[in-house]
C-alpha cells in the first residue's frame, strides 16, 4: 500500500499546486490545506467529480481499456491475435502462461487506486463545501457509485484487495501497514455504496443533455444487480434488475446494430457510458479499441480476434444479425459499411482473420486523422439487454422458469429469434448462459461470466480451458477454420495451460507487494 501514498502526487497535478513531490508526501497537513482551499466552490466539486470519470477506462489506451480487452483474449471469444508482435505480457495472459508482472495488470491496478483515492477525496470534502444540497447529494452519489464500479473491477479480478475510504488515511504511516480485505469485505463496502449512489442519483431522464453520461439511479441499480448476481444473491439480483425494469427509463434499440453506432452516443439502452470526442488540438479525448482491436490492414494494431468457436456459436442459432454487427471476417464485406466490399482482416499477421465490428467505425464516419485517442466511438459498460439478461438468469436461479424465459424472449425478439418456452431446467441455464455470450460478445463480460457460472460446482472457465476444455478440443481436434488452423504463430492450443486452483484470479502485481514490504500476499499459483 506504499504504492498509495504515492497518489497524492497525482493530485498536486489535478489540483494545480505547484510543489515538489517529494516536499508535499514529507508535509501532508500542507496538503490538507490545499485540499481546504481548492474543496471552496461548487464548481471545483464538480470539475473534481469529472476527474473520478476519467479513470473509468484510464486516460490513455493502457491503463484500464486495454487490460479489459486481455480480459476477452483469455476466454474462447478472442484469441489475443496479433501474430506479428507476439508480446508475452499480453499473448502469455491469453494463453495462461501468465506473467504476473505484466504491466496490464500493475497499470489496472493503479489506475484504480487512483480512481479510488479521486472518489474518496470526493466523499470525504464535498460535505462541508457550502453549495446547492441537491447537487452536493448528487456529487456524492457519483463518487459512490465510481468507487463501487472500481472495488468492483479489482475484487473480480484480484479478489479480496486492500479497501481505503478516506484520503485521510494516506497520509497515515499505518497505510504501509495495510493488508488485503477479504472478499465478503470488499463486496459489503460496494453494496453499501451502491445502495447509497441509488438513493442519492437522479434518473437518465433528469439529466440534461450536456450531463449525460454522468452516473444514474438506473446505473447504480444495474451495477448492483451485477454484483448480486456474481455473489449468487440470486433473489436481490432479480429483484434489483426489475427495479430498472420497471423503471421505465431504458429499452432495447430497436436495430441491434445501432448499440454501437458511433452517432448513438447515450442511446436508449445505453445505461452507463464512457463517451467520446475527436480534436487533433488535444490527445487522449477520444476512444482507443477502435485502433488496438482494428485489423492490421485497416490502420489497427490487431489486438483481440474474435474466435471461429465464437462465430459458430452464432451460427448454430440461425443468429445472423448479432453475428454480422458483432464479427468482420477477411474478404467479406463489413455490414452496415458500403465503402468496403471485401475487409482485410490481414491473415497473415491475424490468427483469425476476423475483427470486432462493434468497435469499428465506418469508413465514412471516421475522423481525420483516424488514430487512437481520436474515435469518437462510445464504450458502453452496462446496457439495458445485459440487465434483462441478468434478471433471466436470477429468476431461473429462483425457480421462476417462466419469468426466465419472459425476459430472455425480450431479447431474442429484437434480434428476430424464436425462444422454445418449453425449456426447462439445465438446457434453460445454459440457453440463458449461451445469450448471454451472443448478446455481449467482445463487450468484456465474457471472462466474469464464465468465472462465476458454474456447473456442479465447477467454474465454466475451468471446463472451457485447460488440457481438456472444450475450446482446446475444438481447436486441436475439430477445427478447419482456415485462417486460424494456417496461422499458428499464435498457438491452436490456447487456453491449454489452464490451472483452476490458480487462474480464477489473475495475480497481484509483484510491485505492489515489494512495496507493502510484503504486507499484500500473492494470490495461490503465482
Amino acid at each position: 500500500m506504499k504504492k498509495l501514498v504515492l497518489l497524492v502526487a497525482i493530485f498536486a497535478v489535478l489540483l494545480n499546486i505547484s510543489c515538489n513531490k517529494e516536499d508535499f508526501l514529507d508535509q501532508p497537513l500542507t496538503g490538507r490545506q490545499q485540499l481546504d482551499d481548492y474543496f471552496s466552490t461548487e464548481e471545483n466539486s464538480v470539475n473534481f467529480v469529472n476527474g473520478i470519470y476519467k479513470k473509468v477506462n484510464g486516460e490513455s489506451w493502457w491503463q484500464a481499456i486495454f487490460p479489459r480487452q486481455i480480459n476477452d483474449m483469455a476466454t474462447d471469444d478472442n484469441w489475443s491475435g496479433n501474430t506479428l508482435q507476439p508480446r508475452p505480457d499480453i499473448t502469455g495472459i491469453a494463453a495462461y502462461n501468465v506473467f504476473p508482472g505484466s504491466t496490464y495488470f500493475n497499470s489496472f491496478w493503479e489506475n484504480h487506486y487512483i480512481g479510488i483515492t479521486r472518489a474518496n477525496i470526493s466523499i470525504e470534502r464535498i460535505p462541508d463545501v457550502e453549495m446547492d444540497e441537491d447537487l452536493k447529494q448528487r456529487l456524492l452519489g457519483e463518487a459512490k457509485f465510481l468507487r463501487a464500479f472500481f472495488y468492483f473491477d479489482l475484487v473480480r479480478s484480484f479478489g479480496g484487495v486492500p479497501i481505503v475510504t478516506t484520503y485521510t488515511e494516506l497520509l497515515e504511516p499505518a497505510i504501509n501497514d495495510k493488508v488485503r480485505a477479504s472478499v465478503e469485505e470488499v463486496y459489503q463496502l460496494i453494496e453499501a455504496d451502491l445502495l447509497s449512489a441509488a438513493e442519492a442519483l437522479p434518473f437518465k431522464s433528469q439529466y440534461a443533455s450536456q450531463d449525460l453520461g454522468r452516473a444514474t439511479k438506473g446505473a447504480a441499480q444495474s451495477l448492483l444487480a451485477k454484483v448480486y448476481l456474481t455473489q449468487e444473491k440470486w433473489s436481490q439480483a432479480q429483484t434489483m434488475a426489475n427495479n430498472v425494469m420497471m423503471s421505465g427509463e431504458y429499452s432495447l434499440e430497436p436495430d441491434f446494430a445501432d448499440i454501437y453506432n458511433v452517432e448513438n452516443h447515450h442511446g436508449v439502452e445505453s445505461i452507463f457510458e464512457i463517451g467520446y470526442i475527436n480534436n487533433p488540438l488535444y490527445n487522449e479525448i477520444g476512444g482507443q479499441l477502435s485502433i488496438t482491436n482494428g485489423s492490421r490492414g485497416d490502420q489497427g494494431w490487431g489486438w483481440g480476434s474474435p474466435t471461429s468457436d465464437l462465430e459458430n456459436a452464432f451460427l448454430s442459432e440461425g443468429d445472423n444479425i448479432r453475428l454480422r454487427s458483432t464479427i468482420i471476417k477477411h474478404g467479406e464485406p463489413v455490414y452496415g459499411d458500403p465503402d468496403v466490399t471485401e475487409f482485410n482482416g490481414m491473415p497473415s499477421e491475424n490468427k483469425s482473420g476476423r475483427t470486432n465490428r462493434k468497435t469499428y467505425v465506418p469508413v465514412a464516419q471516421r475522423p481525420v486523422p483516424y488514430e487512437r485517442g481520436q474515435i469518437p466511438l462510445q464504450d458502453i459498460h452496462l446496457r439495458y439487454a445485459d440487465v434483462i439478461l441478468m434478471h433471466a438468469e436470477a429468476s431461473y436461479f429462483v425457480g421462476d422458469e417462466n419469468a426466465a424465459k419472459a425476459s430472455m424472449q425480450l431479447v431474442r425478439d429484437r434480434v428476430e429469434l424464436s425462444t422454445d418456452m418449453s425449456l426447462t431446467g439445465t438446457a434453460l441455464r445454459d440457453a440463458i448462459w449461451k445469450e448471454r455470450r451472443l448478446e455481449l460478445a467482445l463487450e468484456h463480460e465474457r471472462l466474469f461470466d464464465l468465472r462465476r457460472q458454474k456447473i456442479n460446482g465447477v467454474p465454466r472457465i475451468a471446463l472451457i480451458m485447460g488440457p481438456n476444455g472444450s475450446f482446446v478440443h475444438y481447436n486441436t481436434e475439430v477445427s478447419t477454420d482456415p485462417f486460424e488452423t494456417s496461422n499458428l504463430n499464435e498457438p491452436q492450443d490456447k487456453g491449454v495451460f489452464f490451472d483452476p486452483s490458480a487462474h480464477l484470479l489473475w495475480p497481484i502485481p509483484p510491485e505492489e507487494i515489494q512495496l507493502s514490504r510484503g504486507n499484500i500476499v500473492q494470490n495461490p499459483g503465482y
